[in-house]
């Protein structure tokens, strides 16, 4: 299964043994802003509107105490004068009686010094039922306070009545202001929305003018050039950070043609300069095999020679004639076989991958060295080969790779010790065929395992061997996506590991 689009996220939900996967479609950021913008305008509006409301209030608040103020003043100097030492009861109760048939007026109490009652008018407490009354007086400083009875505001005055410079009394004064008056204008909240609504449009065209059609035109070309269209490009455009991230996207994707144009020429030479060395290596052992060749050919040479001098002598029967004829025929094809199967394995190979029979590969290497002195008294046993699955590589590499591995054997058992014995097994593993190449001469020593793929490293005397063997054989079995390793095991065995043919 592959990744995540860019920027999913997946969300893993597990219920019992059971999980269900799910991948949310992230918001996009036109979406975010302007919901953002929303609450961030919400926010203002009722923060504008509770401290407009709340300031409101506190300056009608503090008009209604100042009125009530003034009218408590002026009720206590239009009750002074009868509420002299020699109360005039009558009077004052028609000038209560004056004063609360005003609709703003609940009630009016007047009482002296003593918290006697002098007159009332309206629903009021008895006197000493009130501090503020008694404060009044003490202190002969007037006291207001409003208070919401039954939804109305109600606001009381406490004023002293001054005589001859001194507290004769004081007027309880309430006042009836009716209703808050400080309420949430409908105009309020329609201008508000409408503003609210205009910025939101206009933020979030700025946004996608500016903000969105730009990235979303960079996005574009990314998945354009993720997709191998490295000509893909972008205008320049939108605010300074977008322009500069447009050009540096262009940049990007120049320098990036670039770098590919120079990672390409480089592998081209590469595997120029592989294939040379392979080619190389492959020649090396061409003339090792052409050595053995050259003493192989010898004697079948000598045998037509000589029957090809009898038959030129004559003096011989049909029957005689017949048989030097057919055996100077077998030589001769004996030698033909020989240098055609060297030609074989000289001539170049295309390395284009192909299914291999693995019997065939080490059959055709063996045939190849047969006719070497070094491996004249090598036993050579071949052991699960037949019935192998096909490998994924190329016929002629890999007999390079197998005739690279037994001439490596056999200058280990050349070195003493072992009974001369190298086995080739082949093997399945899991998606993998192996083939095991071991002999019986002396072990690799511990110091030099490390180090025999390098290339040029060698142990051998000088002129013997170039270092290069090993190191090409598994250049040659990496390029078809197999291994070539140095088993861990008592005998010293080197591993071709490569994948099974798909039929």
């Amino acid at each position: 299964m592959g990744r995540p689009g860019q920027g999913n996220r997946r969300i893993v939900i597990r219920r019992g043994p059971v999980y269900y996967h799910c991948v949310s479609k992230p918001v996009g950021l036109r979406t975010q802003l302007v919901v953002g913008l929303v609450i961030v305008l919400l926010v203002a509006v009722i923060s504008v509107g509770g401290i407009t409301y709340w300031a409101a209030r506190l300056q009608i608040t503090e008009i209604q105490l100042t009125n009530g103020r003034v009218m408590g003043h002026a009720v206590a100097r239009v009750i002074a004068p009868v509420a002299s030492p020699s109360v005039d009861p009558v009077a004052l109760e028609r000038v209560a009686g004056s004063l609360a048939a005003w609709n703003m007026v609940r009630s009016v109490q007047v009482v002296d010094r003593a918290m006697r009652v002098l007159a009332v008018r309206g629903a009021a407490p008895r006197p000493g039922t009130e501090p503020a009354l008694l404060q009044s007086m003490t202190t002969g400083r007037q006291r207001a306070g409003l208070e919401l009875r039954d939804g109305n505001q109600v606001m009381t005055v406490f004023t002293p009545i001054m005589l001859a410079g001194k507290v004769g009394g004081a007027v309880r004064l309430e006042l009836d202001l009716g209703a808050d008056i400080v309420e949430w204008p409908v105009l309020f909240w329609v201008l508000m929305g409408f503003n609210a609504l205009v910025l939101v449009l206009f933020v979030g065209y700025v946004v996608t003018r500016y903000v969105i059609q730009p990235v979303e035109r960079i996005h574009h070309a990314a998945l354009q050039v993720a997709g191998g269209d490295l000509q893909s490009s972008v205008e320049p455009e939108g605010a300074m950070e977008l322009s500069s991230l447009g050009a540096s996207f262009n940049a990007m994707t120049s320098s990036l043609r670039e770098q590919i144009r120079r990672v390409e020429h480089q592998r081209e030479e590469l595997v120029a300069t592989r294939e040379q060395v392979v080619r190389s290596e492959k020649l090396a052992s061409v003339g090792r095999l052409a050595a053995g060749v050259a003493h192989e050919v010898g004697n079948p040479l000598q045998v037509i020679i000589g029957f090809t001098e009898l038959m030129l002598r004559g003096r011989l029967s049909d029957e005689e004639l017949r048989d030097y004829q057919q055996r100077v025929l077998n030589e001769t094809q004996r030698i033909h076989r020989i240098v055609r199967e060297l030609l074989d394995y000289a001539r170049p190979v295309d390395d284009a991958v192909e299914r291999v029979d693995l019997a065939a590969v080490v059959e055709q290497a063996v045939q190849l060295v047969g006719p070497q002195k070094q491996l004249k008294q090598v036993e050579i046993e071949r052991l699960g080969l037949e019935g192998l699955p096909a490998a994924a590589a190329n016929t002629q590499r890999l007999v390079q790779v197998v005739v690279n591995l037994l001439f490596n054997a056999a200058d280990a058992l050349a070195d003493g010790g072992g009974q001369g014995r190298v086995v080739l097994d082949g093997r399945v593993e899991d998606a993998t065929v192996e083939l095991r190449v071991s002999n019986d001469g002396p072990p690799i020593p511990v110091e030099d395992r490390g180090r025999i793929f390098d290339p040029f490293f060698t142990t051998k005397d000088p002129g013997k061997g170039t270092g290069l063997g090993l190191s090409v054989a598994q250049s040659i079995v990496e390029s078809y996506g197999g291994t070539l390793r140095l088993a861990d095991a008592e005998q010293t065995t080197f591993v071709v590991s490569l994948t099974r043919w798909a039929d």
